[in-house]
């Protein structure tokens, strides 16, 4: 374990976030070919999980945001998109701009002339401080969910992304149980206003499964320089009733160095504490060394790691794998960008990793799969 203090953690999800946001605005209907990369031909056990990955280009360019959706296209069945909420969209009963429309219009063709399921993830929270809401208005800093008019806001966003692109998965609130170990009525506001909005949701597009997520390293105690505590397990059940996936964020080579050290019921022991499917919506592993004293992966722990999720997720009742980063790219040379510079499955020349071979080994399985079912 690496004596590292949270703030690094926390600004490396947040570039997993921020990065995956600028694909909204780059979305259009231009159709490309990717690289071709040798698919592997398998047979096996049917796959009962849908496969992905999130809208992160390699580089800022038109180019590689397009390609970041051929890649989900030809390598997977689902994409996930992230945005922070448009409040000034929808506040005080306003009408969306004819910007906004447009770049959700253009997503919506964009998805289904490739045939594309859609995760999308509308994150509350600010991934550096949890404790505050992302993105709002000048006007309105420092409130909370506490307003009636922000929580308008959320809902009017919520119903018009729901009715416009009709989500496999819709997801509120990202990561949401870091929000509770930083601002525990925050957290309880948001459950509050969750609930509203998932019913409001399901009148709208009964099939989309509505979901809230949470950082399973966090749910464990498992950040070496973050508040020490015992699983949070309970946090699940205040969502009961009114979550229709699992889902988990999970980046385990942040806290170990080798697969091995993973407790063989790391994953398992979900089934313990919950019977909902899960929905891996972003799950990965470095595979090479990223600071000094920090991470010391390699492509062969990478392929390892990949090899233990499926396999795991085979058990458990596992509807959904995302992984967040297929190439590794120039796009990452921010601060704190190291640490997930070589998540790719991809390297930045284009070479496929070990753990390559297992992603389309996986995807070639047998499978009756149509949507998030």
């Amino acid at each position: 374990m690496k004596n590292f203090n949270s703030v690094i953690f926390s600004k490396t999800l947040t570039l997993l976030f921020l990065v995956s946001c600028l694909i909204a605005c780059k979305s259009n209907t231009v159709g490309i070919t990717p690289v071709p990369l040798e698919k592997v031909s398998t047979a096996g056990e049917p796959r009962n999980f849908s496969m992905g990955f999130s809208a992160i280009p390699k580089n800022d360019s038109e180019y590689a945001y397009l390609r970041s959706y051929d890649f989900a296209a030809n390598y997977g069945e689902t994409l996930v998109i992230r945005n922070a909420p448009a409040w000034e969209e929808f506040l005080s009963g306003k009408i969306p701009s004819e910007k906004y429309t447009k770049e959700i219009l253009a997503q919506k063709h964009a998805l289904k002339v490739r045939n594309l399921n859609l995760v999308y993830v509308l994150d509350v929270f600010d991934p550096l401080n949890r404790s505050s809401l992302f993105n709002l208005p000048t006007e309105y800093y420092g409130q909370s969910l506490a307003s009636e008019k922000l929580k308008e806001a959320l809902a009017r966003e919520a119903i018009f992304v729901t009715h416009n692109l009709h989500p496999e998965v819709f997801v509120l609130g990202n990561e949401i149980n870091m929000t509770f170990e930083q601002d525990a009525d925050s957290y309880f506001q948001f459950v509050e206003v969750y609930k509203e909005i998932y019913d409001m949701v399901k009148d709208i597009s009964p099939q989309t499964k509505v979901m809230t997520s949470f950082q399973y390293e966090e749910l464990l105690g498992n950040i070496p320089w973050g508040n020490v505590h015992v699983p949070r397990w309970e946090l699940l059940s205040d969502f009961s009733g009114s979550n229709d996936l699992l889902g988990l964020t999970t980046y385990p080579s942040f806290f170990i160095d080798f697969v091995r050290q993973l407790d063989s019921d790391y994953y398992l022991q979900i089934r313990e504490h919950s019977d909902l499917p899960v929905a891996f919506i972003s799950a990965a592993y470095s595979s090479g060394e990223s600071r000094d004293g920090f991470n010391i992966s390699t492509p062969i722990e990478q392929r390892r790691y990949l090899n233990k999720l499926v396999a795991d997720a085979d058990i458990l009742d596992t509807s959904l794998i995302i992984w967040p980063v297929v190439e590794d790219g120039s796009l990452y040379n921010y601060p704190n960008s190291d640490l997930i510079k070589t998540m790719g499955l991809i390297d930045a020349q284009g070479i496929p990793k070990e753990a390559w071979s297992v992603w389309v080994e996986e995807l070639a399985r047998p499978t009756n799969l149509d949507s998030m079912d």
